[in-house]
């Protein structure tokens, strides 16, 4: 999923990867961040709710799910969606260029490579 990201941004915009939700929860607080992709099935267990209520409206606008679809991944979204987060991409089902792009326009950033028609 990072290399697609990757590929789809290079040039554009940079691109980080954090290890663990409070490192990446600090980095959104840096106000730097125009748009972040997350993976809630990295730490299924977690207290979603929590998290994303520690969060700035603004903050969770960016915020754009990118995972796997499962059956666990159900409820995890359902609980994302009453918290604000609309943008959901599934690796592998519907991650091509035009999607990501797309879910990225969603959240008010424009990517303009050679991947994107617009």
């Amino acid at each position: 999923m990072l290399k697609k990201l990757d590929r789809l941004l290079r040039g554009t915009a940079e691109l980080y990867a954090f290890p663990t939700w409070a490192d990446f929860a600090a980095f959104l607080g840096t106000g730097y961040v125009d748009a972040a992709f997350f993976d809630p099935m990295v730490e299924p267990e977690a207290d979603w709710w929590d998290r994303l209520q520690r969060l700035e409206s603004s903050q969770r606008h960016r915020l754009i799910v990118y995972t796997t679809l499962t059956p666990e991944l159900a409820s995890v979204l359902l609980h994302l969606g009453r918290m604000g987060i609309r943008e959901v991409v599934f690796s592998r089902l519907d991650d091509g260029p035009q999607r990501l792009t797309e879910a990225l326009a969603l959240t008010g950033v424009r990517v303009i490579n050679e991947w994107c028609p617009y």
